[in-house]
C-alpha cells in the first residue's frame, strides 16, 4: 500500500527534534530521541511515499520550507492556524510571505476559522473573530496571488464558523485552485456545499474512533476523487494507538481501516493527492 499523508507536522515538536511539548511523557520515551528524519524515515517503511508538511504560524512555515527541501518526496504549505491569528499582524506575514514566494511551496494553510475554544458570550469574542477573519482573507489573496489550493482549518461547537467560512470563500476566493476541509467536521449540507465548490476532505486518525460516526458518514458522504487522507501528526492517533503522540507511521493503520471498513481505495486517494497539489509522488 502506498499512502501520501496530506497534512503532517514534522516542523512541530515532539516530532521535530524531540522536544517534549504539551503530550505527556514517560522517563526515557524513546520519542524524545528521535527528530524528523527518524520520524520519516519510519512512515517510509510503512508505505508512506509522500508527505505535505503543513505550516501554523510563520516559524512553523519556514521550517515547513527546510524540511520540504531536504526530503525526497516532502513538500510544503504555508499558512497561519486561525487559533494563532491573534499572534501575527498583516505587516509581519505580508514580510514572511516575501521570502514564501520565492521558494517552492504547493499550498496555503493551513488557515480559516476556529471558534471552538472561544466564548461567544464574552466580550472578546467579535475580537478575537475579526482578527481571524482578517488573517484568513489575507491567506486568501496570497493563494491566488500564487495560483496555489488551500489547506482550511475549520471548527466551532456550533455551525457559525463553517457557514462563514463558505461564505467568504464564495464572495472572495475566485482562484480556479481546489481548497481541502483539513480534518472535515461540520454539518452535512456544510460538507456538500464545500464540495460543489471545489472542495476536498481530509480525514484522519479519529475516524477509527468508535463515537466518530458523524465523520464517518461524512467521508461516506464525498465523492471518491475528493477524499485524501491525513495524520495531522502528532495529533489524532488512530484508535490502537489512542492516547500516544500519533507518529507519521500510523497513517498506515487509519488507511488499513477505511480500505476494510469504508472501502476506500488507496490508490485513488493517491491519485487525488497528486492532482490536488500538482505534485507527482510516486515515479
Amino acid at each position: 500500500m502506498q499512502i501520501i499523508d496530506t497534512h503532517c507536522h514534522y516542523n512541530m515538536e515532539p516530532l521535530y527534534s524531540g522536544q517534549e511539548f504539551i503530550f505527556d511523557f514517560q522517563e526515557n520515551d524513546p520519542l524524545l530521541e528521535m527528530n524528523w528524519q527518524d520520524h520519516w524515515r519510519q512512515a517510509q517503511e510503512k508505505g508512506v511515499v509522500g508527505s505535505v508538511v503543513v505550516g501554523t504560524g510563520i516559524e512553523t512555515s519556514d521550517l515547513a520550507i527546510e524540511i520540504a527541501s531536504q526530503g525526497d518526496n516532502l513538500i510544503a504549505a504555508v499558512g497561519v492556524h486561525p487559533t494563532h491569528a491573534s499572534e501575527v499582524t498583516i505587516d509581519q506575514l505580508s514580510q514572511a510571505a516575501q521570502g514564501w514566494a520565492e521558494e517552492k511551496i504547493h499550498a496555503v494553510g493551513e488557515t480559516g476559522l476556529d471558534f471552538y475554544r472561544l466564548d461567544k458570550n464574552g466580550r472578546d469574542f467579535e475580537q478575537a473573530a475579526k482578527h481571524q477573519r482578517v488573517i484568513f482573507r489575507w491567506h486568501l489573496n496570497f493563494a491566488q496571488q500564487n495560483d496555489l489550493p488551500l489547506i482550511l482549518h475549520v471548527r466551532d461547537k456550533d455551525d457559525q464558523a463553517y457557514w462563514e467560512v463558505l461564505q467568504i470563500m464564495k464572495n472572495e476566493y475566485q482562484g480556479n485552485k481546489p481548497f481541502v476541509l483539513h480534518c472535515a467536521s461540520g454539518p452535512m449540507d456544510y460538507i456538500k456545499e464545500a464540495i460543489e465548490l471545489g472542495g476536498y476532505i481530509g480525514f484522519d486518525g479519529n475516524i477509527t474512533y468508535p463515537n466518530a460516526q458523524d465523520i464517518r458518514d461524512l467521508v461516506n458522504s464525498a465523492p471518491a476523487d475528493r477524499l485524501m487522507i491525513e495524520t495531522d501528526a502528532p495529533f489524532l492517533a488512530p484508535q490502537s494507538q489512542r492516547g500516544r503522540v500519533c507518529e507519521p507511521w500510523m497513517i498506515n493503520e487509519t488507511a488499513k481501516y477505511v480500505e476494510k471498513e469504508l472501502k476506500i481505495d488507496p490508490q485513488q486517494l493517491l491519485a487525488n493527492t497528486e492532482n490536488f497539489f500538482r505534485h507527482q509522488f510516486v515515479k
